[in-house]
């Protein structure tokens, strides 16, 4: 059998000189990682910010897309006149009363809600708007009502009712086949949840 050789001391500062040095390479690895993983947030978030529309192309996008340029004065997005002189070439027209019961399966609820509905219509528009929705009356209704229902509690809840009026307005006038409606108006709006 050989003999076996004694550890000598000589070697032990070598191994132990070794380990501090690993403990650098693994802070080093981490400070690299920590600096990849920010540089790719930086250069996402500099992506971001130039090639994603801000509100005033998104809503001009939408004006494009839709085919519709909103008169002076007015916004697209809430629907609502800015300048109170634009209201003289416009007239309003009553679209009814609604009443709507929508059950909220999530909650298991049932949602009431009732409120008038209004619109405006550019002055010259308003014979050509009356013949079609008396002879779309009732395409009208389900628009209305199925947009209602399918709304969540958040949208009902819009101190504007925001969002609810531009898809009724975008729904009412892809029934027409015309952008005539302007804007629309809810009046004596509530909702009970039972």
């Amino acid at each position: 059998m050989p003999e076996q050789t004694p550890l000598i001391d000589a070697e032990l500062p070598a191994v132990e000189e070794t380990a501090p040095e690993a403990g650098k390479f693994s802070i080093l690895g981490k400070i690299k990682v920590i600096l990849f993983v920010a540089g790719v947030i930086v250069v996402e978030c500099m992506v971001t910010y130039l090639y994603i529309p801000s509100a005033t192309e998104t809503t001009a996008m939408a004006e494009a897309a839709l085919g519709v340029k909103p008169p002076a004065g007015e916004t697209v997005a809430h629907g609502l006149p800015l300048e109170p002189g634009d209201l003289t070439d416009y007239v309003e027209v009553d679209l009814e009363t609604f009443s709507v019961t929508a059950f909220q399966p999530i909650s298991n609820t049932t949602l009431r809600i009732d409120f008038h509905l209004f619109g405006t219509v550019g002055i010259d528009d308003e014979k050509e708007f009356l013949a079609l929705r008396k002879e779309n009356l009732h395409r009208f209704r389900e628009q209305v009502i199925v947009t209602v229902r399918s709304a969540d509690i958040t949208d009902l809840t819009d101190a504007g009712l925001g969002l609810l009026k531009r898809k009724i307005l975008e729904q009412t006038n892809r029934t027409f086949g015309k952008p005539l409606l302007r804007t629309v108006i809810f009046s004596d709006f509530s909702f009970i949840e039972q």
